[in-house]
Parts: C-alpha cells; sequence; structure tokens
C-alpha cells in the first residue's frame, strides 16, 4: 500500500512538473511598459526569438523595455518571471563599444 502512495505521489509530482502555466506572447512595447514581471517573462522569450533589439541602441532599449534593474556598460538587466521558484534576467549584451546591442538571452 505505501508503495502505490509512493508511486502515486511521484506520478503526480512528475506530472505537475512536465505542465507549464505560462503565455507566451508577443512582446508589445506599450503593454511591457506597465507589465509585472510574469507578463514580461510571457514577452520575453518572443524578445529573444524574434531579435528585433538586435543592433539597437541602448536610448532604445530603454525606449522599448525602460531602464534595467542593474546595468554595466556592455550589458542591461531586466528582471522578469515566468511564475517560477525564482526569476528570471533577460540579458542584454551590447558590443564592446557599449553602441549596439548584440545578444539578448534569459538567464536564471
Amino acid at each position: 500500500m505505501i508503495k502505490r502512495v509512493s508511486i502515486f505521489i511521484a506520478s503526480f509530482l512528475l506530472l505537475f512538473g512536465c505542465i507549464n502555466n505560462s503565455k507566451l506572447e508577443k512582446f508589445d512595447k506599450e503593454k511591457w511598459q506597465s507589465a509585472t514581471q510574469i507578463e514580461r517573462g510571457n514577452m520575453s522569450t518572443d524578445l529573444v526569438e524574434s531579435k528585433i533589439l538586435i543592433g539597437k541602441s541602448k536610448s532604445k532599449i530603454i525606449e522599448y523595455l525602460g531602464y534595467p534593474k542593474d546595468s554595466t556598460k556592455t550589458n542591461f538587466h531586466y528582471l522578469v518571471d515566468f511564475g517560477y521558484m525564482n526569476p528570471f534576467n533577460l540579458d542584454v549584451n551590447f558590443d564592446s563599444t557599449g553602441l549596439k546591442a548584440k545578444k539578448v538571452t534569459l538567464t536564471d
């Protein structure tokens, strides 16, 4: 009996872990400005995959996404959430001169 309960619990946890409740959305500049971290998380995948930020200047990135949570000369970090345990960073990496975005990634 205990073995059956253990198998049921393990199966339930596995199934629950495979379900993704996030709703991926296309990036919307106006919506991003007032969005929650989870709403931003839902748009972040599109930002990465569509590459719409690549080649943009820092001022244009700020126009699209607002001011970053953290920044350096070559990186902007925006906090986003997918509804999991920990939030993620949407990282915008700039070229060595710090003038144009060259890569956008999601990191945990």
